[in-house]
Parts: C-alpha cells; structure tokens; sequence
C-alpha cells in the first residue's frame, strides 16, 4: 500500500474559565515529560499563544521527532464571544505523520503515546484519522468524489444525521465514525450512546485490541494495523458498531 497520511486529533471543550496562558502551561508540563516521538522533551516551545485581533490561537512546535507534525488550536476565551455546544467550538490538537516513516512505530504509538497525549491535552474525544478512509466512509464509498472533488453524498444515513440539525456528527453528542483508535469522555459516552464508559469496555473487552479506562472515559484501539485498507475500515465500522448500538 501507498503511503498514506495519518493525524492523531484531541479535542477539549473550550471554556473562557480557563485562560489559554494556564492550559498552555499545564499542557507543555507534560508533553515535556514524554519521551519521542510525540513527547517534546526534545522540542522547541513557542511562547504562550494568543489570539491577536482572531477567533483563535494557533501553534506550533518545532524540532520534533523526524517525520512529526504538530499544530495546537486554542479558542478565543473573550467574555462576549458565545459558545455553543458544538465540536466547532473546540480547542483542537493534532500530530501528522506518513505511515512510510520507517522511525516509527505505529502500534506502540496507538497503545502507549496517544493516551498519554490526550491526558496532556484534557481531552474529551480524539481519534486517529487514517488517510482519508473516514470521509469515504461518510460520504459513502472509496469513490466519494467527483472529478471537480466535490463529495457524491451516497451514504442515506448520513444524510439523515446531517439535516437533523440537533447532532453533532462525530462531535460533542454524536458518535458516527468507527477509527483505529478513539477516545470518549464520560459524558460523551451518554450523550452519544446513552450508557457510560464502562458499559462500552463492557461491551468491547475481548472484541478489540484495546479496551481500558483513561481518565473520566475510555480509550479504544479497534485496529493496529498499519497498512490498514478502506474494506478493512469499512468491516470495522460494520462488526463493531452493533456491539454498541450505533447505525
């Protein structure tokens, strides 16, 4: 198989209580304790973040693991600015890497960093995104776009959650695509599923790679495999989705 891109992504729920300068500090504290290739012990940190005259402030961080792409979005904390309960109102994270990098090693990577990451981070939901296999599963097919790369909506369920204008597809209430490694909090767990973390390790102990408590939720490794095809995704989604009552 090519090479394919794969993005580790972490979201938190942004709160104007919290201040960019504290999160930021408390973030770096700890990714500065972990070792490569996705720890900055060996990394050159910006200064705090800030939003100038924007919505957001964005980040980088360089000399990173070879091969390692990082970007950090925080949202803008003003008082008058409204939030709402949506996943575009996120602070985001996410690290970039080619899965030809021979320097890395991709399962040690799911199992034992990206935990670790998303407890630095607060997260509330992550995922890894492998190649562009979720937006064909979402749009319906491997050939999800037209020669102008405008996307061929196939997929009727999707659709049905997209004009129901109540779901966060894939965000804050609303759990639609399967990926080879997620997180879910608590309360995304409820609103999403309608149970609790621990009836979801519950229902997938022994069913997938990984099943284990991390922090108020749980962490999900469905699938190690590094040369991972889209029908290899697409049974994925179809095995494991029943087992928690997802369409």
């Amino acid at each position: 198989m090519s090479s394919v891109d794969i993005i580790l992504w972490v979201f938190s729920r942004a709160n104007k209580k919290d201040s960019i300068a504290d999160l930021y500090a408390e973030a770096m504290r700890k990714m500065v304790s972990l070792p490569p290739p996705l720890g900055f012990s060996q990394a050159e940190l910006p200064a705090t973040p800030d939003c100038g005259d924007g919505l957001s402030a964005t980040f980088s961080v360089r000399k990173l693991t070879p091969g390692i792409k990082f970007i950090g979005n925080y949202k803008f904390r003003g008082e008058r600015y409204s939030y709402e309960d949506r996943a575009a109102f996120d602070d985001s994270f996410r690290f970039g890497f080619k899965s030809s990098n021979k320097g890395l090693n991709y399962a040690s990577i799911l199992r034992e960093q990206f935990p670790r990451v998303i407890e630095a981070f607060g997260g509330y939901r992550a995922f890894i995104s492998y190649g562009l296999h979720d937006l064909h599963y979402a749009s319906g097919g491997d050939n999800g776009y037209d020669s102008q790369g405008y996307p061929i909506e196939l997929n009727e369920i999707y659709n049905q959650l997209r004009r129901d204008k109540s779901i966060d597809i894939d965000g804050r209430n609303n759990i639609y695509t399967l990926r080879p490694a997620m997180y879910w909090d608590d309360e995304l767990c409820r609103r999403a599923l309608g149970f609790g973390a621990d009836e979801v390790i519950a229902r997938l102990r022994g069913e997938v790679p990984v099943a284990e408590r991390l922090m108020s939720g749980v962490y999900l490794v469905l699938n190690d495999d590094l040369n991972l095809s889209y029908q290899g995704f697409v049974e994925m989604n179809e095995r494991i989705k029943p087992m928690l009552g997802l369409r």
